[in-house]
């Protein structure tokens, strides 16, 4: 599982890196919605793609809500099958239901975690969303 974290702050990339770091994750950590975009596009012309993105919503530059909306764009441009897209957990301090209704209907977000995140409540995400734990 091919894993893209994308979070502002170094220790709250760490702290992802180091919970996921139990798992079978090819795991690559960002701080903003530009340099995600990046990455996504060059796993796609890879042919390796993006299985997950934890993608924290506020973000210097492009917000984590806006970051969302151009991946899913690029796979609408690639073509990808609703049952391939990636998955996405947004993660949040910001526990409001304006930002989760956007994440979920307009982003097509898996899930919506706020945190802070413990151990137990991504692998309960990663398991719900039947990825590997």
């Amino acid at each position: 599982m091919k894993v893209l974290i994308v979070e502002d702050s170094f220790v709250g990339r760490e702290y992802l890196l180091a919970l996921l770091e139990e798992t079978d994750a090819t795991c690559i950590a960002v701080e903003t919605g530009e340099e995600a975009l990046e990455i996504f596009r060059e796993a796609h012309g890879e042919g390796d793609s993006i299985d997950l993105v934890i993608l924290d919503i506020v973000l210097p530059g492009m917000d984590g809500l806006q970051t969302l909306e151009k991946l899913r764009a690029l796979e609408a441009d690639w073509d990808v099958p609703a049952d391939r897209a990636c998955k996405v957990i947004m993660a949040t301090a910001l526990d409001d239901d304006t930002n989760a209704t956007r994440a979920f209907f307009q982003g097509n977000a898996a899930s919506y975690i706020t945190k802070p995140i413990t151990p137990d409540k991504l692998a309960a995400e990663l398991h719900a969303l039947g990825l590997p734990v």
